[in-house]
């Protein structure tokens, strides 16, 4: 269930269709003043790569601190995924008028016991101020721990033009 292939991390950042990030920058601007979140799902290999982002509904008690997906939901998006022959490339989330970081409570939903669920991905988490995108970080988990670097938004900034 659930492919997970190396080179996921880095295939979003180097390899994602600018309208892909505008996507999930999209979603989490509309989500504000919660946390908006959902996964970026790859399909194929190189050239003939597909992308699909997946905005989920953030079923946290605390929605504009925290976010949450709903585990039917979680399911659904897996199944339909191992159909497709998709692979989950990224998760992403919002921070609401915070800072663009990898929070402990982030971690120890990404990691419960330090062993990661999903090994392979990229955590995305943007800051959002006032509706806005205002910073993007990156984490991934190499060395027994999530590495986090910021990401420059002008790299998400982009609408494909006709």
């Amino acid at each position: 269930m659930l492919a997970l292939r190396r080179g996921g991390c880095e295939a979003l950042i180097q390899h994602a269709p600018p309208e892909v990030l505008a996507g999930m920058i999209r979603h989490l601007e509309a989500a504000w003043p919660q946390e908006g979140c959902g996964v970026i799902l790859r399909s194929g290999a190189g050239e003939g790569d597909s992308w699909r982002v997946v905005p989920l509904p953030n079923t946290s008690p605390t929605p504009h601190v925290a976010y949450a997906f709903a585990p039917e939901v979680w399911l659904q998006v897996c199944l339909d995924a191992d159909a497709r022959q998709e692979e989950v490339v990224c998760v992403f989330h919002s921070h609401v008028d915070a800072p663009a970081v990898f929070s402990s409570e982030d971690r120890r939903q990404a990691a419960p016991s330090g062993i990661p669920l999903l090994p392979q991905v990229s955590y995305v988490v943007v800051a959002i101020r006032g509706g806005r995108a205002a910073s993007a970080s990156r984490s991934i988990w190499s060395a027994g721990d999530f590495q986090t670097v910021p990401l420059a938004l002008a790299d998400f900034r982009f609408e494909k033009t006709v």
